[in-house]
Order: structure tokens, then C-alpha cells, then sequence
């Protein structure tokens, strides 16, 4: 793999970290939008895919409620499957363009819901009815673009839960998805051992990222820098739509 390729995957890799140690935001919700404005999205996703699993793991590790997370959302959880396979599946078939235009306005859609802090309240008993449909919705949104947390992250928090069933149920959801796009990915040949190779090897910039982020995150103002993140976030997915 090109040395320019390398350098760009790295730097991506500990900036998105970082930033996600420092400001809370989702590693893959930074990392992907920033490295797919300099390579193709088809390269970007596997070589982010294997850190972010990473991080996903580490964080349920230290969850709570992960049982009742299990028992209460796995409907939104299998039925994310055949929305992933078919996300994969127009993603081989389209190619680079399509996928970078999705991505983009989901970055967008996704800065513009926190940085508005959007407050939806659904009722727990439309809750069975939902998690189905937004399941298939989101799996398919990942297959295509390597992004999880449209809609199921604005989902879960709509159904105002406690804050440790909350990480638990984002995380377990994140993590299923994540493991079923790598075969997948592995499916349809997006992985090389080089690719694999660079992403495995991701896990260190992406450790010492957060690391380094969580340590600085005492020391400035977080919810400016925050906003700052969320801000450029805005602006790289509309470069991605206009540069696909």
C-alpha cells in the first residue's frame, strides 16, 4: 500500500481518537467522514473497521446492564443483519461515488442532531414496533457507508434510557454490526492482508488517541471544542458530497 495511504490512515486514525477522548464523540463517526475525503470510501471502511471494533469492545467490557441490553433490544439487533448484507452488496455494485454522498449527509445529519441537541421522546410502547424497522434502516446505512449511529444512536436516546443501559445497548449494537460488516466485507473482497495488516495495527494510534484526549479533556473548555469538532464534521460532509 502507497506510503501517502499510510500516512493519511494513521494520522485519521489518532486524530479521530483523540478527539474522541476528548470530547466523548464516536470514534467512527469522526474517523471514516475525515479519512473518505482523502481515499476511497471502499479502502476507508475496512481499514477503520477493526479500531473501531476495538474501542466498541473495551467499552462494553466496562458497561453495565449488558444482559438486560441483550434481552430487551435484540430485535433491533438481528434485524440490523440482512440490512447490512444489502448495504454491503450496493456498495460492491456502486462503487465509491454513491456511498461518499450517503456518508456525507449522514455526517451532516449527524453533527446537525447534537450540535441542535434534538430532543425526540418515544414512548416505550412503540418501542417493539421500532426496533425492527430501524434496525434494517441502520444496517443498511452501515453496509454502505461503515456508520452506525444513524438511526439507531438518535433511537436509543429517544427512548430516555438510563445512562449505563444506554452505552450498553449503543455499544452491543455497534460492536454485532461491526463484526458481521468485517465478513461481509471479507465477502465480497474488501479485505486484503494489507489492509487488515494497517487496520490491526490502528489499534495502537487509536489507544494512545484517546488516551492523550481523555488526559487533555480537563484542561480546556470541552462543549466549545465540541461544538468546534461537530462544526467541521458539517463541513467535511458537505466536501464529500460535492467531491464524491
Amino acid at each position: 500500500m502507497e506510503t501517502n495511504i499510510l500516512i493519511i490512515a494513521f494520522a485519521s486514525f489518532f486524530g479521530a481518537a483523540f478527539l474522541k477522548g476528548l470530547t466523548g464523540l464516536g470514534f467512527m463517526s469522526i474517523c471514516l467522514p475525515l479519512i473518505s475525503s482523502f481515499i476511497d470510501i471502499t479502502v476507508a471502511i475496512p481499514l477503520v473497521i477493526i479500531p473501531s471494533l476495538s474501542s466498541n469492545v473495551i467499552v462494553i467490557a466496562q458497561a453495565r446492564r449488558t444482559r438486560e441490553s441483550l434481552r430487551r433490544f435484540w430485535p433491533l439487533y438481528l434485524s440490523a443483519l440482512p440490512g447490512l448484507y444489502v448495504g454491503v452488496s450496493v456498495l460492491h455494485q456502486s462503487g465509491n461515488s454513491v456511498a461518499k454522498a450517503v456518508l456525507g449527509v449522514m455526517s451532516i445529519a449527524y453533527s446537525l442532531y447534537l450540535l441542535l441537541n434534538v430532543n425526540i421522546t418515544v414512548g416505550n410502547k412503540y418501542e417493539r414496533f421500532l426496533n425492527v424497522p430501524v434496525g434494517i434502516v441502520n444496517g443498511f446505512l452501515n453496509g454502505l457507508t461503515g456508520t452506525q449511529v444513524i438511526p439507531m444512536l438518535p433511537y436509543l436516546i429517544s427512548l430516555e434510557l438510563h445512562r449505563d443501559l444506554l452505552i450498553g445497548a449503543i455499544n452491543i449494537g455497534f460492536t454485532i454490526s461491526t463484526l458481521t460488516l468485517l465478513a461481509l466485507l471479507g465477502k465480497f473482497d474488501f479485505l486484503s492482508l494489507d489492509i487488515i495488516g494497517i487496520s490491526v495495527a490502528g489499534i495502537i494510534p487509536v489507544s494512545l488517541g484517546i488516551y492523550l484526549g481523555g488526559k487533555l479533556r480537563y484542561h480546556i473548555s470541552e462543549s466549545r471544542f465540541r461544538i468546534a469538532v461537530l462544526i467541521i464534521l458539517l463541513i467535511i460532509g458537505i466536501n464529500l458530497i460535492l467531491n464524491r
